[in-house]
């Protein structure tokens, strides 16, 4: 008997303290906010992906992180949203202002990749890992992850079609990075500063005569009802960055950051994939609508080579990157130059 009542006891005590521990669990337990911006369509592939993001982030950390999306520019432009993840306003922002992260931008030179499959191969390697830790000393932000937004860029416009440089020639083309104001210029337009938010107003009422954009978004934003030509040249690539708050990830338990890091490069992915199975129905839109959509030929769109490779040595002439920095990136795509 007594030996029972012992035993009794020790359930007890055992009981009491697991269910002390549970409440001690309970009272430290944090559930962590993520307030996420972005400045595209709910219809776009970037919200699309994002919306994966939301399940797979909230599955894996069982709730313990809880995703909040706001699109089309709800929270801001691209820089008002990257100033507020500095400061810790907001916690991320999906396509934030590269200016924060200047020499990103030299992957976007003009005709420096012929394939998406380059694109991945350079955006992937150590070369790239290594330039985006700068922005956590500098700025106090963290690059979750890093893709290509949407694809190749493509240019449209209102006046005529695109096949050679010549054809930009006294084109008002809006353009938001140093490299796009170089590209235009060099090509023979001249370069209009409009935010993506305000675009295509700017577009309608002539503030600029085109812009370029890839095919994901001249079909989200509806770029088509206001630009009736519409190029296919894969100029070029924009990097795009998922920044978040480098205090509050660093807050983060070790086993969450892993998940955020490991779900926002699947986003990435998914952003890339879901371009590509959808590029041919964007183009059917676009020309249902009524607009000529013309893909260069690959000599047409050599013949913007020469401008091209002149933005290359500008932006090393400026200091933008050096000539180690382009002959790195072209290694690993197994090319080079000879000037």
């Amino acid at each position: 008997m007594k030996r029972n009542r012992i035993i009794a006891l020790a359930m007890t005590v055992c009981m009491l303290l697991v269910c002390s521990f549970a409440v001690a669990q309970a009272e430290t337990s944090e559930t962590f906010v993520m307030k996420i911006g972005h400045a595209q369509a709910e219809s776009s592939p970037r919200h699309v992906s994002l919306l994966s993001f939301e399940k797979a982030v909230e599955e894996q950390t069982n709730g313990g992180i809880q995703v909040e999306i706001f699109p089309a520019g709800q929270l801001g432009d691209e820089t008002e949203m990257t100033e507020a993840v500095a400061m810790g306003i907001l916690q991320g922002v999906r396509g934030g202002d590269l200016e924060y992260l200047p020499q990103i931008t030299m992957l976007s030179l003009p005709l420096l990749f012929d394939t998406i499959e380059e694109v991945h191969t350079v955006f992937y390697s150590d070369f790239v890992t290594n330039m985006l830790s700068t922005v956590e000393t500098e700025h106090g932000m963290k690059v979750l992850a890093v893709g290509d937004d949407s694809g190749f860029r493509q240019i449209t416009n209102n006046k005529r079609r695109i096949t050679s440089p010549d054809d930009m020639k006294g084109l008002k083309m809006r353009t938001v990075l140093d490299i796009m104001t170089l590209s235009m210029q060099a090509y023979g337009a001249s370069a209009v500063s409009v935010p993506f938010t305000d675009l295509y107003m700017a577009l309608k009422t002539g503030v600029c005569d085109g812009q370029e954009n890839p095919l994901a978004l001249i079909d989200n934003q509806k770029f088509y009802e206001v630009q009736p030509y519409v190029s296919i040249i894969d100029y070029m690539v924009c990097a795009e960055v998922m920044y978040v708050n480098l205090e509050w990830f660093n807050a983060l338990p070790a086993e969450y950051q892993t998940i955020l890091t490991t779900c926002a490069r699947d986003m990435m992915d998914e952003t890339s994939a879901i371009v590509e199975a959808e590029n041919e129905k964007y183009i059917k839109t676009i020309q249902d609508y009524g607009c000529e959509v013309y893909t260069l030929t690959a000599e047409e769109r050599e013949s913007f080579r020469p401008a091209s490779e002149e933005v290359w040595k500008k932006y090393i002439e400026q200091g933008s990157m050096t000539r180690e920095d382009l002959d790195a990136m072209l290694a690993i795509m197994g090319k080079s130059v000879s000037w």
